[in-house]
């Protein structure tokens, strides 16, 4: 008897091993599978990502080729793509109820900014998610499990950096393709996210994507009142064309 159990015991050793081992080679398509299912919850619209690469070894890698869609109602196809988004995770938190991510470094975005009425695209989208943060509250902990927030994360560093800005829309029709695509966009860099005060995944995506739609309508504004100015110069003061472009700012973004 002692030598069946034994045995048993000795696959269910291996059986452990060989599902660890499963896991690592294929972390990559369990993070796309992760992404493209809580993404949609989260942010009620498409979220893609094309592959994962991933080390369980060092916990860092990249994820490639993720887009973020637009909600409906916007005419542009996403609101986000990124070729490549850097990241290292603290393994030895995994296992842990605190998710610890030393850096992410999302290089090379391009964001689609659309006006709709009042609204715009980023702001529609960060409503969703605080929609999510909300009933996530009142969730019970199988509910949490539909978005991931039974787990809390923390952020040490998170990097935006050589991104551009493509306008779309009325924003578009404003401005003029030759001045409403590729607008440098700001660099971004938060520190410490969730690290004094415990925060889901959906918390801390609010939060991250609040500072981008600040930098980004921050960015357009300015622009906007740059090509006011310049126009109004280049007709010996405020011309028509400035008052023009100046009633559509004001228009599209409720202030002079």
């Amino acid at each position: 008897m002692k030598k069946f159990l034994t045995i048993g015991l000795g696959v269910l050793i291996v059986g452990i091993i060989a599902i660890i081992v499963l896991a690592i080679l294929n972390l990559g398509s369990i993070i796309k599978t992760a992404t493209e299912t809580y993404g949609p919850r989260i942010t009620k619209t498409e979220v893609r990502l094309g592959s994962a690469d991933i080390s369980i070894l060092s916990g860092s890698g990249s994820l490639n080729k993720f887009v973020l869609g637009n909600p409906e109602g916007f005419t542009m196809p996403n609101a986000l793509t990124c070729d490549t988004i850097w990241i290292k995770v603290v393994k030895e938190s995994l296992t842990t109820d605190t998710i610890v991510i030393e850096e992410i470094i999302v290089d090379g975005p391009v964001v689609s900014y659309e006006k709709r009425g009042n609204a715009d695209n980023f702001q529609t989208i960060l409503n969703n998610i605080k929609q999510t943060v909300a009933s996530e509250k009142k969730a019970t902990p199988a509910e949490q499990e539909t978005t991931g927030s039974e787990k809390s994360i923390q952020i040490n560093n998170f990097i935006v950096k050589n991104g551009h800005i493509n306008l779309g829309g009325s924003l578009l029709d404003a401005f003029g393709a030759d001045q409403g695509v590729g607008i440098a966009m700001p660099n971004i860099h938060m520190k410490d996210i969730g690290k004094d005060k415990k925060i889901t995944p959906a918390e801390a995506f609010a939060l991250v994507l609040a500072e981008m739609t600040s930098g980004v309508t921050g960015t357009v504004t300015q622009l906007a009142r740059q090509l006011s100015e310049t126009l109004g110069k280049a007709v010996g003061g405020v011309g028509e064309g400035a008052k023009s472009l100046g009633s559509t700012v004001k228009g599209l973004f409720g202030s002079e």
